[in-house]
């Protein structure tokens, strides 16, 4: 199948070749040909303006209605910027200041303001302006042991410009009665009331240096225990609160530049509140007695920051009621009389001497003649914290600065400061005068810093005090 075979060898010539083939040809793209063009764009509009060129004409001027308008504004201008000036609101201003900063509290002026040794005198009113450039001090005797005759005396001391507190009184006013309450209006520095011993209330309007004859806004059967502005009751008018010891609280409308008054409530706490006279029948004369007859003895009221027309009332025989202007109800006989009392509270042991209810929280704070200092809360009967004291306290205050702070004076010569929140009194924190008898007056100027302190024989001390505290 297979055999062995040998043949010749066979040969062939190379074929390559280094010569390479070429080839010119056309670039691809086409000649970019370049043209001009003209804008799209070629109308054009001429406008003229508006408005024409007018001539100026001279003003003219009427002098008299000119100076007749300077000169009914001038008094109040210049009252304005005398209350406001050298006002420190901001000095000591320390976002963390501690109590240790009552360091800073001083007495800067102490004087005696009555001169008449044979008229056993206390301030028994102090309040400052609405800008806290004047200060009002209305005077009483001690003790009465009647009805009262006696000649008193409003005095008025304003800030000299280079801020320092004078000697002597700008002006005097004087009254027919012993002062017990005295107030200058929160917005107006110029519109000042009081209420007198002998039931009168009165208003003046300082602007007036011609005449110092006040408004008679009403004249109660007993001696006026408190006023108080309301200015949020009513927008067209303010609100002059006034309380007797009749009990009666009457709300009067001030107008027409506090020269018009016109009577808008007329309440009165019905001696049925009263526990020791829950037994007593009903007048036997019929219902018009009972509406004539004279209420609870009210010692001191005050309304609520929250609602405007809520507002505590304090009675002589310890009472703490909660009373509405708007929830009245009418006293049997009459119905321009209103009874406001919606609630009741618990009572203190002996008589309420001041109410102050809280600027920023749901509270209000009683003190008594029981040495008792309480704390509530307005929706509920039983009383938060009890404050025991070793004097009996007469007047509290809140504080500039801190709401959360009130002072508490009275029986002694020391001014003490509380806390709401805590009850707990300020150790570094006490006005404490050796010369000063008991305290019967005090009120707070929140523009320049200062606490004006009245004693039981006319001496008057201001004192500085810091701003912020805790």
């Amino acid at each position: 199948m297979f055999s062995d075979k040998s043949f010749d060898p066979v040969g062939f010539r190379s074929q390559s070749s280094t010569e390479k083939s070429q080839k010119s040809s056309n670039i691809q793209t086409d000649i970019v040909v370049y043209e001009d063009g003209s804008s799209q764009s070629e109308e054009k509009k001429s406008v003229e303006t508006q408005t024409q060129t007018e001539s100026k004409k001279t003003p003219e001027f009427n002098y008299e209605r000119l100076a007749a308008f300077l000169k009914r504004v001038t008094p109040g201008i210049l009252e304005a910027l005398d209350e406001t000036y050298g006002s420190n609101a901001f000095e000591d201003y320390n976002p963390e200041t501690t109590s240790e900063s009552f360091s800073a509290v001083n007495c800067l002026t102490k004087m005696k303001t009555w001169d008449n040794p044979d008229f056993k005198t206390k301030i028994s009113g102090l309040t400052w302006s609405p800008g806290g450039g004047s200060l009002a001090l209305g005077y009483s005797v001690t003790f009465h042991e009647n009805w009262c005759n006696h000649l008193s005396k409003i005095k008025i001391y304003n800030f000299t410009r280079d801020n320092k507190f004078p000697a002597a009184p700008n002006k005097v006013l004087e009254v027919n009665s012993c002062i017990t309450s005295i107030l200058y209006h929160p917005h107006e520095p110029s519109i000042l009331a009081a209420g007198l011993f002998n039931g009168d209330v009165l208003v003046w309007n300082l602007r007036d240096d011609t005449s110092v004859t006040p408004v008679q806004v009403f004249s109660h059967g007993d001696f006026v225990s408190q006023l108080q502005w309301h200015t949020k009751l009513v927008t067209d008018s303010s609100l002059l609160v006034s309380a007797s010891a009749e009990g009666y609280i009457l709300l009067h409308k001030l107008l027409a530049n506090f020269t018009t008054v016109i009577l808008f409530k007329r309440f009165k706490v019905a001696k049925e509140h009263n526990p020791s006279e829950s037994a007593r029948p009903r007048s036997s004369g019929g219902t018009r007695e009972r509406a004539i007859e004279a209420g609870l003895t009210i010692t001191s009221f005050d309304f609520s920051s929250k609602d405007p027309s809520i507002f505590i009332v304090g009675t002589l025989c310890g009472g703490v009621y909660k009373c509405s202007v708007d929830q009245a109800v009418s006293v049997e006989g009459d119905e321009s009389i209103l009874d406001p009392v919606i609630d009741e509270y618990n009572r203190h042991e002996g008589s309420v001497t001041s109410i102050k209810c809280s600027p920023t929280k749901n509270l209000f704070v009683t003190s008594g003649t029981d040495k008792e200092i309480r704390i509530y809360d307005f929706d509920q009967t039983a009383n938060q914290k009890i404050i025991n004291l070793e004097s009996t306290t007469i007047g509290l205050s809140w504080c500039i600065g801190n709401k959360d702070i009130f002072a508490a004076y009275g029986a002694t010569s020391i001014v003490g400061f509380y806390n709401v929140n805590t009850g707990s009194a300020l150790p570094n924190v006490i006005l404490q005068s050796d010369t000063r008898e008991n305290t019967s007056s005090l009120s707070f100027n929140s523009k320049r810093d200062m606490v004006a302190v009245g004693d039981t024989r006319a001496c008057l001390e201001i004192w500085k005090i810091p701003r912020y505290y805790s």
